[in-house]
């Protein structure tokens, strides 16, 4: 199976994107051999077009699971489910600022966002970065009525 179509590599992916600064979350494995790197280089590579994405409420993470591939997935898939739970209620739940600038997003990623803000699951945040992204008016829409009603 392909690394994202594993449920632990999925499992792991999900949780480190949580709440992870946009500049300490990269995909080393998009460089290129023949290229040198500049930190900018490496961040404009590894961070952007689609390699990161916004959290998943955990009962969309349960769902995309379903489509995961496990080695003992009778044992796993319910283990990792409650991980993955446990990580977004303590992670979002705490988070005064989310930074998710320069990420290539547009408006699905802003709606999806929006869900997890609609949900309560952030009652502390203050601070929301989404600079450098491709956010057009519907996320922004999207957005402020999550944050008016969630937050």
């Amino acid at each position: 199976a392909a690394y994202f179509d594993r449920g632990w590599c999925f499992t792991e992916s999900c949780m480190a994107s949580l709440t992870k600064d946009d500049k300490r979350s990269l995909d080393l494995g998009r460089m290129r051999d023949d290229t040198g790197y500049d930190y900018q280089a490496l961040k404009a590579v590894c961070a952007q077009g689609g390699c990161r994405r916004p959290p998943l409420l955990p009962s969309q993470f349960a769902a995309e699971l379903e489509s995961k591939t496990f080695a003992n997935g009778t044992d796993d898939m319910p283990l990792v489910t409650r991980l993955y739970e446990g990580a977004f209620m303590e992670q979002i739940g705490k988070a005064t600022m989310l930074c998710y600038s320069s990420l290539g997003w547009g408006d699905a990623e802003a709606a999806q966002l929006a869900e997890v803000i609609t949900s309560g699951a952030a009652p502390m945040l203050e601070e929301l970065h989404l600079d450098g992204n491709e956010i057009g008016d519907e996320g922004y829409k999207a957005l402020a009525a999550a944050l008016k009603e969630g937050a």
